[in-house]
């Protein structure tokens, strides 16, 4: 697959979800005056393009966490990328020459963990050396309460730290739709040094649970999240033993040994079964 393909687009029928062998989504939503893409993945290919071939409107881009598959793409474009302030230093480092050259070295024996095929997700023609200087785009910090109109679209800003410390999410009035990135899912990494402690995870998912959404879209998810899903989400964050855990191989902050615990004796065979939940914490985790 050469660059040109290699980001497919998915009508949702308002918006537009945008994924690519690399296992990360991407959002894409039309105003009548501007449009915003949630997200840029790890930018292997060349994501301005694909998203130019959509629509020529301006562009607003939110980052909703500074881990390197979401803003890896954001040296293609030459708009601000707004994030969260906690996390312009965690995007700076995630978007450093080597720690690209590692996401380009490891995405060459990808895995679908459906179907435990391993894969290069790598288009057939990447540019190591291009990727490796993209940099972290123009960041610009943005604060929770920030509000884009986008014409017929009003998207606000709401702050969901727990995965990182300035995790941030986007809620759609309209629609009641939110994009939640990795704040909010099955399987939810909490063990960095750059993570919250539980507290501070828990009140989060209390907040947006108790918001009027339709949905939640995730960065990794194949399917949106609803309100009866953050009983198990808060289950597992409240039952998490570490010394029950099953030790889980990272490649980011392997240093700290983290471990997944699921709920209900499950394991990570489990993932896509349904009523699976997890989180990956380290043993100071509380």
């Amino acid at each position: 697959m050469n660059s040109r393909d290699y980001y497919q687009f998915e009508d949702m029928g308002g918006f537009y979800r945008i994924g690519s062998p690399e296992g990360v989504f991407c959002y894409l939503i039309l105003g009548t005056k501007q449009a915003m893409l949630i997200d840029t993945g790890y930018g292997l290919a060349d994501l301005k393009a694909a998203v130019d071939r959509v629509t020529d409107l301006p562009l607003v881009i939110v980052n909703t966490h500074g881990h390197c598959d979401h803003i890896g793409g954001n040296g293609y474009f030459d708009v601000p990328c707004y994030i969260h302030n906690d996390d312009v230093s965690l995007a700076r480092q995630h978007a450093a020459p080597e720690i690209r050259r590692q996401n380009a070295l490891r995405m060459m024996k990808s895995m679908n963990y459906e179907t435990g095929e391993v894969f290069n997700a790598l288009p057939e023609d990447f540019d190591m050396d291009r990727y490796c200087d993209l940099g972290t785009g123009i960041l610009l910090p943005a604060q929770a309460g920030k509000v884009f109109d986008l014409g017929g679209a009003t998207m606000e800003l709401v702050w969901t730290p727990g995965h990182t410390e300035g995790g941030i999410s986007v809620f759609w009035h309209e629609t009641g739709i939110m994009f939640v990135g990795d704040a909010v899912g099955f399987f939810v990494w909490l063990y960095a040094e750059h993570s919250t402690d539980m507290l501070t995870y828990l009140e989060m998912l209390e907040k947006i649970d108790s918001m009027p959404v339709s949905e939640y879209y995730g960065g990794h998810n194949p399917m949106p999240m609803h309100h009866e899903d953050f009983d198990r989400f808060k289950r597992a964050a409240l039952e998490a033993d570490y010394s029950k855990g099953i030790p889980f191989e990272s490649f980011m902050d392997q240093y700290r040994n983290p471990r997944t615990c699921a709920i209900d004796g499950m394991t990570l065979d489990d993932m896509f079964k349904p009523g699976f939940a997890a989180v990956v914490i380290a043993e100071d985790w509380h």
